[in-house]
């Protein structure tokens, strides 16, 4: 590992690094702390830093250009699109994320949701928060969990593992995922199908994609107009991936019956929103990703895999392997 490494964490949430600091400074890596929140700002903290621990500040072309030194942009979460990952590349630093530390709790999540979607269970609290109790005033009808038909789009490794918590208690799982073609070795097996199919047929769709150019806004008016009238849309994914316009516009169409969100593409969402109106929309607060576990190692495996790559040593989720670990 190179004498004098030098990381800094251009930004992070929460004002205790101790976790970082102790896995980094115990190699002898020297660590700083900044909040960036413009491009300006990270090139002023890190441009001769060797490697970047990233939350969510803005790692553009610009920045890669004025980081003289830099290896690895290591980012604390599961996506990288506030990181240009095309210029990295070309400047020959690698890109990582950290999709290992929440695959169950965003999976748990999600199917949580589902479940709150298909008892209607927002609608039922608002109703009893409003003094009613007769639930046959507020429920629309439905059918049992065991005859609906749930879509996962995406089949990583948090789409997998939803789709193996919901398989056997609902009719059929669908998937669309244009990387993967079949689920090997599952019992029941999901059923592979075109996006058109997804949408047409799904009672309950759960987004889990990662956010790109290809899927912003992908769930769009149009997108939500060939979905199944009377479903619900669950997003745990990123925010942007869902218009929300569009969302509230077949809510209030009756189109959708509702949806369950957990990201969205304002942070938090406004308090005059128009879905936080909606009985039949959940809403958290970006939670899918907590646990006591996930905490810790949304903080460790970072700093973990920035010394096995100084170490020359293979790290999980390179985004652009054809960048090298150093020497």
């Amino acid at each position: 590992m190179p004498d004098q490494l030098r990381v800094v964490i251009t930004d992070c949430p929460w004002e205790d690094n101790s976790v970082e600091r102790e896995i980094l400074e115990d190699s002898g890596v020297q660590v700083s702390r900044a909040q960036c929140t413009t491009p300006q700002e990270v090139i002023a903290t890190s441009k001769d830093a060797d490697a970047l621990l990233v939350g969510w500040a803005p790692i553009t072309r610009e920045v890669i250009g004025r980081l003289s030194r830099c290896r690895l942009l290591m980012r604390y979460g599961t996506g990288y699109d506030n990181i240009d990952l095309d210029a990295a590349t070309q400047a020959g630093i690698a890109v990582a994320i950290n999709a290992e530390y929440c695959l169950e709790e965003v999976a748990t999540h999600a199917f949580a949701l589902l479940l709150a979607c298909h008892r209607q269970l927002g609608a039922l609290q608002d109703a009893v928060r409003n003094g009613r109790w007769d639930p046959l005033e507020v429920l629309v009808p439905f059918p049992p969990l065991s005859r609906q038909t749930v879509g996962v789009l995406g089949f990583g490794r948090i789409g997998r593992h939803f789709a193996a918590m919901v398989r056997r208690l609902v009719q059929r799982v669908l998937v669309h995922d244009p990387l993967v073609s079949e689920w090997i070795g599952a019992d029941p097996p999901a059923e592979f199908v075109s996006f058109d199919r997804l949408l047409a047929e799904s009672d309950y769709l759960s987004i889990h994609v990662p956010l790109t150019a290809d899927t912003h806004s992908l769930f769009r008016g149009e997108t939500i107009a060939r979905m199944k009238k009377g479903a619900y849309l669950i997003n745990c994914a990123r925010g942007p991936i869902v218009d929300e316009e569009a969302l509230v516009a077949s809510l209030r169409q009756n189109h959708l019956a509702g949806a369950a969100l957990d990201v969205f593409s304002q942070e938090p969402l406004p308090a005059d929103h128009p879905l936080r109106s909606f009985p039949r929309v959940i809403i958290t607060p970006h939670a899918a990703w907590y646990s006591t576990q996930a905490d810790h190692l949304l903080r460790a495996n970072p700093a973990r895999n920035i010394l096995r790559f100084f170490r020359g040593e293979p790290i999980p989720l390179l985004n652009n392997p054809a960048t090298r670990a150093a020497e």
